[in-house]
């Protein structure tokens, strides 16, 4: 895929901005450009008066636009920012199965920092959590995937501080952040009031075909609710993607510790795919959320895969670099869950 000088640069922060065109470079100040189009159809979400069901047919429709921005300042470290919104063209923002958002303007990112150059860079606002390392993994899919890795949320925290280094196979990053909302700890609400997180991921290069990443992360959010002040809540887990030419297979594992509620969660996720023609994909997926030690809960009303569990199964067509159409089936081993699936469109510039 080609990429930008600006995106080449700053690989480890506009990682998902590769197809962005520079529309300003003079007097060391450089802006780009970039944005995707996208259109999903199937039985997606699940009812908001019984969340086991799943809707009829229906179909959303997205765009995102975003900029990138780099300033020279006649040392080695260059200024750099990030502004993305993404509009939702038929009044519904989710792209979850629980469809419970109805935003149709939301912004996702908006951060400013600096690159001081060998790989290291600072940055403050809002962005990706140093755990989506590891989310990334195995967050491969166009649709249902990417779930349950990341048990804090979809990724992206506000407030946030972060740092990383992305040099000779390495790629470490930390960051934290600071609740924006509810701040009055008084509040009869659940908030985090501070998350803090850190990966490290290192990638062995085998040869010409062969590559093994292996990547270690952290998150803890403190947070306050209507019975506990200041309590935490924490994951870990391990990741490894594995690829073989066309071939990819990564895996995560960890465990999610609930301290309010006093049980834990294993997760547990696993993803492959495979190149079968240049332009067509398949690949399939499969997570769980499997209660462990439990306290007040039953054997019996605590199963494996109780708080989530499913399989994926996909292909994808590219019609270019840019463009491709997808299906997913999403099997759900939730009992009395339906399953779901998906067909969809997505065009980059």
């Amino acid at each position: 895929m080609k990429k930008t000088i600006l995106a080449v640069v700053t690989s480890s922060l506009f990682a998902a901005s590769a197809n962005a065109a520079v529309v300003y470079d003079k007097d060391g100040q450089q802006v780009d450009i970039y944005g995707r189009m996208e259109y999903d159809a199937g039985q997606m979400s699940f009812k908001t008066s019984n969340a086991q069901d799943v809707k009829n047919f229906g179909g959303d429709g997205s765009a995102r636009l975003g900029v990138n921005g780099k300033w020279a300042t006649g040392s080695d470290v260059s200024l750099i920012g990030k502004l993305e919104y993404q509009l939702a063209g038929e009044g519904n923002d989710s792209f979850s199965s629980s469809d419970t958002t109805t935003t149709t303007f939301t912004d996702r990112y908006a951060f400013i920092g600096a690159d001081f150059g060998n790989g290291i860079q600072a940055t403050v606002g809002q962005q990706d959590s140093a755990y989506a390392e590891l989310k990334d993994v195995t967050d491969t899919f166009n649709y249902f995937d990417g779930e349950d890795e990341d048990q804090f949320g979809n990724g992206r925290w506000a407030d946030s501080y972060k740092v990383t280094y992305a040099a000779d196979g390495w790629d470490l990053r930390a960051n934290v952040a600071f609740s924006d909302t509810n701040k009055d700890p008084s509040a009869a609400t659940t908030y985090y009031k501070r998350e803090s997180a850190l990966a490290a991921g290192y990638t062995f290069k085998l040869d010409d075909v062969q590559s093994l990443k292996a990547v270690l992360a952290y998150q803890a959010a403190t947070q306050h609710t209507t019975t506990a002040d200041n309590s935490t809540d924490s994951q870990y887990a391990l990741g490894l993607g594995y690829t073989y030419d066309a071939f990819y297979l990564g895996s995560t594992y960890g465990q999610r510790k609930h301290d309010v509620a006093g049980y834990k969660d294993d997760i547990w996720t696993a993803t492959a795919s495979y190149k079968v023609l240049p332009e067509v994909t398949a690949y399939t997926n499969y997570e769980i959320v499997d209660p462990h030690n439990a306290a007040g809960k039953a054997a019996a009303t605590s199963p494996s895969g109780e708080n989530g569990e499913f399989y994926v199964f996909g292909s994808e067509y590219d019609f270019t670099a840019k463009a491709k159409a997808y299906a997913e089936f999403k099997l759900n081993r939730v009992a009395g869950y339906d399953n779901q699936y998906v067909v969809g469109m997505q065009y980059n510039f």
